[in-house]
């Protein structure tokens, strides 16, 4: 009778170690996954329209305070995979927003967001134009927007 005790007790210890360690090895394969998406979008833009976002803060684990996303003449942003700013942040649409380049002006424009964009605290309807040092908000994220090129007449 003991032996058969001891044999269940080290059976269901057994069971739970492994699923522990099952757990453990689905969290590290989606991490790897997340952090293997890179940023592969951003190298496909062209860095005509001299530009840039940084983020200034980051309720997102996606997005590091200080990283900057160079914006080229289309650049979008959202939580799908296919953005060139991708956002993991549940509270950020599929395509949320994007940046357009035209006629020496960048504009901000939402894509029909459910809980809209911001430039410096006034939500974006339809295209704004944007400033250097404006403050732009998707969600939990803050960018900057920083201008470094402009047309010399």
């Amino acid at each position: 009778m003991r032996v058969i005790f001891l044999i269940i007790k080290f059976g269901v210890l057994a069971i739970t170690y492994l699923f522990i360690i099952r757990v453990f090895y689905f969290i590290l394969s989606d991490l790897n996954r997340v952090s293997q998406k890179g940023r592969a979008p951003q190298a496909r833009l062209q860095p005509q329209s001299g530009a840039e976002l940084v983020v200034t803060g980051s309720g997102d684990p996606s997005l590091r305070p200080g990283e900057i996303f160079i914006l080229g003449d289309n650049t979008r942003l959202g939580r799908g995979p296919h953005n060139h700013v991708n956002m993991a942040d549940t509270f950020v649409s599929h395509d949320h927003a994007k940046i357009i380049f035209k006629t020496d002006k960048h504009f901000l424009e939402d894509l029909g967001s459910i809980n809209g964009t911001y430039i410096n605290g006034v939500r974006v309807s339809g295209a704004m134009p944007l400033a250097h040092g404006d403050v732009i908000r998707i969600a939990g994220v803050t960018f900057k927007f920083v201008r470094w090129q402009y047309e010399v007449e």
